[in-house]
């Protein structure tokens, strides 16, 4: 078997990455891997409330919220959450990184793979999902096609006989 020394777990924040994060730390604690937990922020739905926020503020002087510090909020809020997710997994043996990045999801989670010469990712089948995932591909698919590593998928749901 393979000597995984560092280990990626895709964590969407969504009612699944419990799941996940529990397969993550179980490894990382039997290798002794480092695990970096990742969160991409969707650039679409940061584009989405900055039209938002541009519409409200035309009709107040002065508005109080930019694009800019929602994005400063709403990393520093999912940083938190990682870390609140890591801390309740019981993962706190094992060395871990928080990764907040930005754009779409596959495409920041390849880079970080090659950022911190990831060896194994670990990813939910499901997650956050709307519309567009449907009709263009989840992020877990495009993971699998072109994950440069071994990729774990951990199978979401209700299991039978267990």
């Amino acid at each position: 078997m393979k000597d995984y020394k560092r280990i990626l777990a895709a964590c969407d924040l969504s009612e699944y990455t419990d799941v996940v994060l529990d397969a993550a730390v179980g490894l990382a604690a039997s290798t002794g891997a480092e695990l970096f937990l990742v969160n991409v922020i969707n650039q679409r739905d940061l584009d989405s409330m900055g039209t938002a926020l541009e519409k409200i503020a035309q009709d107040y002087d002065n508005f109080p919220v930019s694009i800019a510090q929602y994005r400063v909020d709403l990393e520093a809020e999912r940083l938190q959450s990682l870390q609140d997710v890591f801390k309740k997994s019981g993962g706190l043996g094992s060395k871990c990184n928080f990764v907040i990045k930005v754009g779409v999801p596959f495409q920041q989670i390849l880079e970080t793979i090659a950022e911190h010469q990831i060896d194994l990712v670990v990813m939910g089948t499901k997650g956050r999902t709307n519309l567009s995932g449907v009709l263009l591909g989840s992020t877990a698919e495009k993971l699998f096609r072109r994950c440069p590593v071994p990729l774990l998928s951990v199978r979401i749901g209700e299991q039978k006989g267990r």
